[in-house]
C-alpha cells in the first residue's frame, strides 16, 4: 500500500478530495474510472509480445523513420533524462494525423502518423482504442481539477484543451539487478511537462514519488486503478497552487516491467498565460507565493514568458531527450 491518496471518480466528493491530493502530493490513484480491464490487460499482453521480438524486428519502426512526428521505437538507452541514458526501451505514439492534416502540412514537430508493425495489427487497434478512452477519462479528471479551484467544470477544456496534445508511451523496463552504489535508473528524477499523466503499470512496482518533505515514497500498482500526476503546465497555470511532483522508476520485479503512461497536455498553440488571478482564491495564491520550491532541474517556471506556446515549451524539452528531433 502507499500513502498516496486513492480517489473515486464517481464520488460526489471527488473534487474536494482531489484538492487535498494535489496540494499535498501532486499524485493520486483513481478508481471507478470506466476503462475496461480487458482493454488494459490485452494491451499489456501484446506489448510484451512486441518487446520479445528481435532487435531487428523492433527497429523496423525506429523513431528516425517517424521524423519530427516523434513516433516509433527506441532501444534501451535511447532516451535521456538529465542528459543520461535511461534503462528502458519503448514505443512513442500520438494523435493519428493524415499526411494532409493542416498541422502536418505546416510541418509542426510532434504531429503526424504513428508507426505500426506491418504484421501486428492488433497493437494498432488496441492502442488507438486505449488512447481514445483515456482522453475521455483525462477530460473528466481535468474537470474535477477545475472545480477544486473554484472554476467552472469546463474551464480547462474551454481554454486549454479543446484540442489537446496527446502523447502515449509503451515502455519496457528490462530486468536488472540493482546495486546499492549504482546511480542508474529506469528513468531518473523528473517532472512531466503538461497537464496530467495517467499511468497503467504492471505488477512489478518501482515507481517512486518525491514527497513535499523531500523523502521518496513508493507508488506500487493497485488493482482497478491508474496512478495520476500533474505536470509543469498545471503548476504554471495555477500560479503554483498545484505543483508538479518529481518521480523516478526502477524495475524492482523479477522480470521485465511494462508501463503505459498517457500524457494529456494543453493544445499546441496554447500560450503560457496563467489563470486570471481574480478567478482564484487569494488565500491559495498567497500560500503559493510564500512557499516557492526549488525544482529538481533548477528551472523557474514562473519566469517562462506568457507569450510562449505550449508547443514551443514542449519541443524545447523533448529535443533534449531526443537530440536528433531538433535537426531540420
Amino acid at each position: 500500500m502507499s500513502q498516496i491518496p486513492v480517489l473515486d471518480l464517481s464520488s460526489p466528493e471527488f473534487a474536494s478530495r482531489l484538492r487535498g491530493a494535489l496540494a499535498d502530493y501532486g499524485f493520486f490513484y483513481i478508481q471507478n474510472h470506466g476503462i475496461p480491464e480487458d482493454l488494459q490487460t490485452d494491451l499489456i499482453r501484446i506489448a510484451r509480445e512486441f518487446f520479445r521480438r528481435s532487435y531487428d524486428e523492433k527497429m523496423k519502426i525506429e523513431m528516425k523513420n517517424g521524423g519530427r512526428a516523434w513516433r516509433g521505437y527506441f532501444p534501451p538507452g535511447g532516451e535521456l533524462t538529465s542528459g543520461r541514458p535511461d534503462r528502458k526501451e519503448g514505443i512513442y505514439f500520438g494523435r493519428e494525423l493524415a499526411f494532409d492534416h493542416p498541422a502536418v502540412l505546416a510541418k509542426l514537430p510532434l504531429h503526424g502518423a504513428n508507426l505500426w508493425p506491418a504484421d501486428f495489427p492488433r497493437l494498432r487497434e488496441l492502442t488507438l482504442t486505449y488512447m481514445e478512452k483515456m482522453s475521455e477519462l483525462a477530460q473528466a479528471i481535468l474537470s474535477g481539477v477545475a472545480v477544486s479551484l473554484g472554476l467552472t467544470p469546463t474551464y480547462f477544456k474551454d481554454r486549454f484543451s479543446s484540442e489537446p496534445t496527446i502523447l502515449f508511451r509503451i515502455f519496457n523496463y528490462q530486468k536488472h539487478v540493482w546495486r546499492d552504489h549504482e546511480d542508474e535508473w529506469g528513468v531518473r528524477e523528473h517532472t512531466d511537462y503538461g497537464f496530467l499523466t495517467l499511468l497503467k503499470q504492471d505488477e512489478s512496482g518501482g515507481l517512486q514519488v518525491k514527497a513535499r518533505g523531500g523523502e521518496w515514497i513508493e507508488a506500487p500498482p493497485m488493482d482497478g486503478t491508474f496512478v495520476v500526476n500533474i505536470g509543469d503546465m498545471l503548476e504554471v497555470w495555477t500560479h503554483g497552487i498545484y505543483r508538479a511532483t518529481p518521480h523516478r522508476v526502477r524495475n524492482l520485479g523479477a522480470g521485465d516491467r511494462i508501463s503505459l503512461p498517457f500524457f494529456f497536455d494543453p493544445g499546441w498553440q496554447t500560450r503560457l498565460e496563467p489563470i486570471e488571478a481574480s478567478l482564484l482564491s487569494e488565500g491559495d495564491l498567497a500560500v503559493a507565493r510564500a512557499n516557492p520550491t526549488a525544482r529538481w532541474d533548477s528551472m523557474d517556471l514562473r519566469r517562462l514568458p506568457p507569450s510562449t506556446t505550449y508547443g514551443e515549451f514542449l519541443f524545447s524539452k523533448v529535443s533534449k531527450v531526443f537530440p536528433d528531433l531538433a535537426k531540420p
